[in-house]
């Protein structure tokens, strides 16, 4: 898990860096392409295409947001999060998505509002991280979290009918990757609890079924 050159650091500093309101990065007038809109591809290029933590927020962190209710969002989303998680799991050192999923894109209006949904919980996350049980979030330790966040992302295909269910899953492995990249094991085992709360629930429905 290599962070990469300029990666964000922060919660808050990853939204600005997609956020087309930030002058800095979306809203000059002679940078406008977060403000009409970004690629999947173009959101990992700004967080750093070797960070892979930050990279697996991108998607996590839009299914957390209401973006989740769009139809397939939970499928392409999850689709993302398990293309960056085996390539991380394998120790790749720069990510490559293929060109069907990179080239979604979401809408300037559609990053404004995920970004301001997620504004407060990110910034109470980030004043509450601090570096702690490094060794849960270092290899060979990461590789638990990799194969974790994999197992969860594997159902959200399945689970399209009930998105807000798929919410609180992807906010189990945004939190498994924020911790990879801050190196907080604290914050790993919260999103640990919530995956294995996630896969409690789908194999209480798979058993209903059966």
């Amino acid at each position: 898990m290599t962070a990469g050159h300029g990666a964000p650091r922060s919660l808050t500093g990853l939204l600005d860096t997609l956020d087309p309101d930030n002058p800095a990065t979306g809203a000059d007038e002679t940078n406008r392409d977060a403000h009409d809109g970004l690629t999947i591809q173009a959101m990992l290029d700004r967080v750093g295409a070797r960070s892979f933590g930050a990279a697996l927020l991108v998607p996590s962190l839009i299914l957390v947001s209401p973006l989740s209710i769009i139809p397939l969002m939970p499928t392409i989303g999850g689709l993302i999060i398990l293309t960056i998680s085996i390539q991380a799991f394998f120790g790749r050192t720069h990510l490559w998505l293929p060109k069907v999923l990179a080239t979604r894109r979401l809408t300037g209006e559609q990053l404004t509002r995920a970004i301001g949904f997620l504004r407060k919980p990110a910034a109470w996350l980030d004043a509450k991280s601090r570096d702690r049980l490094r060794f849960l979030t270092a290899p060979p330790m990461d590789r638990i979290a990799l194969l974790a966040v994999m197992v969860v992302a594997v159902t959200w295909p399945f689970l399209e009918i009930l998105p807000m269910f798929t919410s609180v899953s992807a906010g189990g492995v945004a939190l498994v990757a924020f911790a990879l990249m801050v190196r907080d094991g604290f914050v790993l085992i919260a999103g640990y609890t919530v995956l294995v709360f996630s896969l409690g629930v789908v194999l209480a429905l798979l058993s209903g079924l059966l």
